[in-house]
């Protein structure tokens, strides 16, 4: 059965109450919400998460593979509040934004040094899914080199709440799909790529105080595909969980 409320189009009668705030925050907003059928999608993909117990451990959570227009796939599921959108990266519908390499990138404008988050000094992770993959292979940033993700075939400079120095050992982070970094403790990292895991060794210092970039490190910039991005406290256990959901709704739309 198909309900129109307020000029929204419910599945069955209703959606779950999170989904459903951010459908009423971007028509509060006036943006172009996604087609009936994405929503039931979107919906689903919000159940799956609190079902396995992932949705209540995020912080930050941004859909960006969507057919709604470019400022609803900005919006942060999370915290009903925007990303920003720096220098146009290019967004393409269902697909995410790709940048360019040079200048463009999002700010997720969440700073998980202020107020109280799950993302934590020794108890903390960063997702994303990529695709598309360019040149320039920065997946996320800050403005110092503390917390980054970049695809590499051999790469230990991925960090979380560390300083400039590496992971003991080289991860495999290359191909299309999810990449996960989780910080188990204050020596203590687990790498996925989509399920692959690598456990790795590194010393945590800080919780960076500044806001999580993606496509965009310093001044290392990305051009790959961005399909969505996450932040909170770790997720290793669910990491099986959290990709076949989200797999489950990129390869369906």
């Amino acid at each position: 059965m198909i309900l129109a409320t307020h000029g929204i189009v419910q599945s069955s009668g209703a959606f779950d109450t999170s989904y459903q705030a951010v459908l009423n925050y971007a028509t509060s907003l006036g943006y172009t919400l996604p087609s009936t059928t994405q929503r039931v999608k979107q919906n689903k993909l919000v159940v799956d998460l609190k079902a396995a117990g992932i949705w209540q451990k995020l912080d930050t959570f941004a859909m960006f593979a969507t057919d709604g227009n470019s400022n609803y796939a900005l919006i942060d599921w999370k915290k009903l509040s925007l990303y920003t959108s720096v220098n146009s990266p290019t967004f393409t519908t269902n697909g995410g934004f790709a940048g360019n390499g040079t200048s463009s990138y999002i700010d997720t404008n969440f700073n998980p040094s202020i107020g109280t988050n799950n993302y934590t000094l020794n108890d903390a992770s960063r997702f994303a899914w990529v695709d598309n993959i360019g040149a320039n292979n920065q997946i996320d940033g800050t403005n110092t080199i503390r917390n980054t993700m970049s695809i590499n075939n051999a790469t230990s400079a991925g960090r979380i709440n560390q300083d400039t120095t590496a992971q003991n050992i080289a991860v495999n982070f290359l191909g299309n799909g999810f990449k996960a970094i989780n910080r188990i403790s204050n020596t203590s990292c687990v790498f996925f790529n989509n399920t692959t895991r690598t456990d790795t060794t590194s010393v945590s210092v800080i919780v960076s105080n500044a806001t999580q970039w993606i496509l965009r490190q310093a001044s290392n910039y990305g051009n790959s595909r961005i399909r969505f991005y996450a932040m909170g406290s770790s997720l290793v256990s669910q990491n099986t969980d959290f990709y076949n959901a989200v797999n489950t709704y990129m390869t369906t739309i």
